[in-house]
């Protein structure tokens, strides 16, 4: 039996608190939070906040805190920690799991400091402060791991053994690694998005960020004592000296502030505890494979996982022990394309032979983008061939199955050979069935193991995705078919990844150059047969249809199929709309739609590393080209307020401010970092600024007003004061260049071309 309580900690030089929430209760009391298919949605979408906040109430919580005049609760946290141990009740063995955000870098060893100095002080006061010097000096390290690794306070807290199981969801949605940027020291430093960013992707109710009110002469009295990072005292500082330079976390708290503590601090708990709740399968996937191989998952990210099995099924297949391979790499200087392209390679165009001629000349030093990149043409569509895969230039446009029927002598209605359907013709697992079948494999690895291995990934997901069986190596099949998916999807890219294993750029480029050929044949040989080739992506093609041409088609599907040793599934669609080839919408004849990019009206759900970006504009073009609703009408039909909210990352050296005009006085207001606002006829404008020069600023939506929505409340819609002209000429600046079938026009020319779509809104 597995207890699970989502936790935190939070530490002030004068004030300690741990809080924790009984994760199963909270599933239990938002049960009801789900769509029409059952599947979690947030909270906001079901719910008024007067009755989330009414049900968080009830959630069965345990919260506690120390200062440095009250120690009361002291023995009972160190008691709850330590009871987190695994027992044995009622004959069964109860274990309890913590789930944290970025709890593995700084909970987690803020958990152990506690227990390891719980009784080396005397008193509360010296206790906390040296539980705060301890918290000062992990957050100090935590972008500089190498210093971090020799730092004995920290490594002494790593090796100590916590009572719990730890989930830290922040390494579990790989949020540690959003970005990544060159430090002053030429070293990649990696970007991980904070705990507020994610809960507005959650559209949770409450963007809370931790503050104070200033210091003031009633508190003025504790930094006597104290000193900065640098050790510059702060002794003999005035009121607004100390204000200036004291830090959010080196204040000293007072014993009425503690109560707005201890919220903000549940709240925090409560996101994590709703990130598990909204992506319940992400969880139970690393569950069930730490289970059944007997390895432990709970928190690793997608790209972790992948590491982990590969590593254990390649040391099973080979008989090799990790140490034997791990370690190891192939580099290559220079990568000849000669060598690199399969003898199966055949063109019949003249065109198309010459280029495969010449490219067999080309020489790379490296596999990005930079390294090749050519565009041809095959009839009417280009296409851009480089090292990182192939793409078609598709313009902007809206293509919509044409259906007529006819009716035979026997009633029988079949459609007419004018009639068309657009049909994505999709290779199943292209790239690990490249290598499976061509054993591509890196040089310093045994190519049959890998070879064998990578078809044992692919062929163990295709059976469990299409399994009616309960188990599949004590694995649920939904969740291994997913678990294989993450594993083969990613060898590729580890080809490319210096810190990987299996890191060879031949290996890399014997895939992705191989795949674009194999795909251009068929587009070739289609186009040759008079089938229209309409789009073309790294997998797969989209193709016109005629009726006429179907036993045409699947003649020269089958034929390329086993010429290659490849297989392909295939979708009809009614529709398919399109900005480029990396964002669009498409509707299948049976009624399912497919999103990519900035199409996707919940993208920000989909994978929580995005920005929050105003949904209501995506389902605005959703249903204008879906279901020929106006966009004037799914902006005034909305009533979620988060839908039309924005959000936008603002870094440590900036802060926010907001201006407004107040009984005819200009004021300037600081607001918190994160901040969700939405455009609106009257307002403020938010203005991100430098903090070391105020003349440094951008306003985070220039040329309008907005209104914050940190914190949302059940004012009807229709008194937001929304601009909507804003909303409906964003929907309309992906809309009109569709509609018109016209990219990369200058602003001039597509104005000029959209008047015949101009609405009440235009000038």
């Amino acid at each position: 039996m597995i207890l699970s309580k989502a936790f935190d900690v939070e530490i002030l030089p004068n004030f300690l608190s741990v809080t924790f929430v009984d994760m199963r209760d909270y599933f239990s009391i938002f049960a009801d939070c789900v769509n029409e298919k059952g599947k979690p949605i947030p909270l906001t979408e079901k719910l008024p906040v007067k009755e989330i906040k009414a049900r968080l109430a009830v959630v069965k919580h345990d919260a506690f805190y120390i200062t440095d005049k009250d120690d009361s609760q002291f023995f009972s946290l160190i008691d709850y920690i330590q009871n987190t141990a695994v027992k044995i009740i009622n004959d069964i063995q109860v274990r309890t799991d913590l789930f944290g955000y970025n709890n593995a870098s700084y909970d987690n060893l803020m958990m152990a400091a506690i227990l390891a100095n719980c009784m080396r002080f005397d008193d509360a006061k010296d206790f906390i402060y040296n539980l705060y010097l301890i918290s000062k000096k992990i957050i100090s390290l935590q972008d500089n791991p190498d210093l971090a690794k020799r730092d004995y306070v920290i490594n002494s807290l790593r090796k100590f053994k916590l009572p719990y199981t730890s989930i830290d969801v922040m390494k579990v949605f790989a949020l540690n690694k959003i970005g990544s940027m060159i430090d002053k020291n030429g070293k990649t430093v990696y970007i991980p998005k904070g705990l507020k960013q994610v809960s507005i992707n959650l559209k949770w109710y409450e963007l809370l960020e931790y503050t104070m009110p200033p210091i003031t002469e009633k508190d003025k009295h504790f930094y006597d004592t104290f000193k900065d990072d640098l050790g510059n005292s702060y002794k003999g500082m005035t009121v607004e000296e100390l204000n200036k330079v004291v830090k959010v976390w080196d204040r000293f708290i007072l014993e009425e502030y503690i109560p707005e503590m201890m919220h903000y601090n549940l709240n925090d708990v409560f996101i994590v505890a709703e990130m598990a709740r909204l992506f319940p399968d992400e969880i139970k996937l690393r569950y069930s494979l730490s289970s059944s191989y007997k390895v432990n998952l709970l928190s690793s990210s997608r790209s972790n996982i992948a590491n982990i099995l590969f590593e254990k099924f390649y040391s099973e297949f080979s008989g090799l022990h990790p140490t034997q391979w791990k370690g190891q790499k192939t580099v290559r200087t220079i990568m000849a394309f000669n060598k690199v392209i399969f003898p199966i390679i055949k063109f019949k165009t003249k065109y198309m032979q010459d280029y495969l001629e010449r490219i067999r000349n080309v020489k790379v030093t490296r596999t990005n983008k930079d390294s090749f990149e050519e565009t041809i043409q095959i009839g009417n569509l280009k296409y851009t061939m480089a090292t990182g895969g192939l793409h078609s230039q598709d313009p902007p446009r809206a293509l919509y199955s044409k259906h007529e029927f006819m009716t035979s002598s026997t009633g029988e209605q079949t459609l007419t050979p004018d009639s068309y359907t657009y049909i994505h013709w999709d290779i199943a697992s292209f790239y690990p069935s490249i290598m499976a079948v061509y054993h591509v494999a890196p040089k310093h690895l045994i190519e049959d193991i890998f070879a064998k291995l990578v078809k044992y990934f692919r062929d163990t997901r295709v059976k469990a995705k299409h399994s009616k069986e309960d188990f599949i190596d004590g694995i649920p099949p939904k969740l291994l078919a997913e678990a294989f998916k993450i594993v083969i999807n990613s060898i590729y890219g580890k080809f490319g990844d210096e810190n990987s294993p299996i890191f060879d750029r031949m290996a890399t480029l014997r895939v992705t150059i191989n795949g674009q050929l194999m795909i251009l044949m068929l587009c070739e040989e289609l186009e040759l047969n008079g089938i229209e080739v309409v789009s073309a992506n790294t997998d797969g093609i989209v193709i016109k249809l005629y009726e006429s041409k179907r036993e045409t088609f699947n003649d020269i599907a089958n034929r390329w199929k086993e010429y290659t040793g490849l297989d392909a599934d295939s979708e009809e669609y009614s529709c398919y709309i399109n900005a480029d080839i990396n964002n669009y919408i498409v509707r299948e004849l049976n009624g399912n739609i497919t999103y990519k990019g900035r199409f996707n009206p919940r993208m920000y759900l989909k994978d929580l590393k995005t920005g929050y970006d105003m949904p209501i504009v995506a389902k605005a073009v959703e249903n204008y080209f879906l279901y020929d609703i106006p966009v004037t009408r799914t902006l005034y039909d909305s009533t979620d307020i988060l839908d039309f909210c924005r959000s936008q990352n603002v870094g440590k050296q900036f802060h926010v401010e907001e201006t407004f005009v107040e009984n005819g006085k200009i004021i300037k207001r600081e607001s918190q970092r994160y901040v969700r606002y939405y455009v609106s006829n009257t307002g403020t404008v938010i203005e991100k600024v430098n903090n070391s020069s105020n003349k440094i600023r951008s306003r985070l939506c220039s040329g309008y007003y907005s209104t914050i929505l940190n914190t949302l409340d059940d004012k009807p819609i229709s008194e937001r004061d929304i601009n909507y002209r804003f909303y409906y000429a964003k929907a309309m600046k992906i809309i009109n260049p569709i509609k018109l079938n016209i990219g990369n026009k200058k602003k001039s020319t597509l104005k000029k071309m959209t008047g015949m779509y101009n609405t009440l809104f235009d000038e």
